[in-house]
C-alpha cells in the first residue's frame, strides 16, 4: 500500500473510532398561517351580516352599491371587506363594518382578551384608510382596543378618506388590511391575529 493510502485509510478510521454526536441537525418547519387562524379562532370570532346568528342589525353597505348590498362577508379568517367608492371624500366615517365577539367559552385560564386594530396601507403605499374604532353595539364608547369577557361583543367601525392628488380617481381600487389583534393576560406573542383584506374603489359608483 503506497503511503498516501496508508495515511487516508488512518485517517477514516481515527474519524469512525470517534463518539457519535447526539446533536439532531434535522430541520422542519409548518404553515403559520394555519396556526395563526386555529389559535385565533379559539379567542375571538369575526363575524358580518350574513354570518352573525344573533339579532344584531346595522352592519355597514358597500357604498353606492345599487341595490344595496353589505360592505362585509364572511366570518373568522374568511372576512372579506368591500366598502366601495369613496372617490373625493373627506374623512368618512363608516360605522359597523363588521363585529367582534370573544368565544364563550374562552381558553382554560383566560378570563378575558383585548382585541385591537391595525391599519395595513394598500400594497402600493397608499393608505386610504385614515383611522378605525371599537364601539358598543349602542355605538358608544368608542376605543382604539377593547377588552371583551366570554361572549361581548363590539362593533368594528373605519374612517376613509380620498382626498388630494394622491388619490386621482382614476377608477383605481386600493388593498389596505385591517389587521385585528387579540392578546390576554399571561401572553406576550404576536401570532393571535386576523388580516382582513379590504377594497376601496376610487371612482364613481360602487366599484367592482
Amino acid at each position: 500500500m503506497s503511503r498516501a493510502l496508508a495515511l487516508l485509510a488512518a485517517a477514516a478510521a481515527a474519524v469512525l473510532a470517534l463518539p457519535a454526536s447526539r446533536a439532531n441537525f434535522t430541520s422542519s418547519s409548518t404553515s403559520g398561517a394555519a396556526v395563526t387562524m386555529e389559535a385565533t379562532a379559539r379567542y375571538l370570532q369575526l363575524l358580518s351580516d350574513a354570518a352573525d346568528t344573533t339579532a344584531l342589525t346595522g352592519y355597514a353597505d358597500k357604498r353606492n352599491s345599487a341595490p344595496a348590498v353589505r360592505a362585509a362577508t364572511g366570518a373568522d379568517a374568511g372576512v372579506v371587506v368591500e366598502l366601495g367608492g369613496y372617490k373625493n371624500t373627506n374623512p368618512t366615517p363608516i360605522p359597523r363594518v363588521l363585529s367582534v365577539q370573544a368565544r364563550d367559552p374562552l381558553a382554560p385560564g383566560v378570563a378575558a382578551i383585548t382585541v385591537s386594530a391595525t391599519l395595513l396601507p394598500d400594497p402600493g403605499g397608499k393608505q386610504p384608510l385614515t383611522g378605525y374604532s371599537f364601539t358598543t353595539l349602542a355605538g358608544t364608547g368608542a376605543a382604539p382596543s377593547v377588552t371583551l369577557a366570554p361572549g361581548e361583543k363590539r362593533w368594528l367601525n373605519l374612517t376613509a378618506s380620498m382626498k388630494g392628488a394622491i388619490f386621482p380617481g382614476n377608477n383605481l381600487l386600493y388593498h389596505p388590511v385591517v389587521r385585528i389583534t387579540v392578546r390576554h393576560a399571561g401572553y406576550s406573542g404576536t401570532f393571535l391575529s386576523y388580516d382582513v383584506p379590504v377594497s376601496i374603489w376610487d371612482g364613481n359608483g360602487s366599484g367592482p
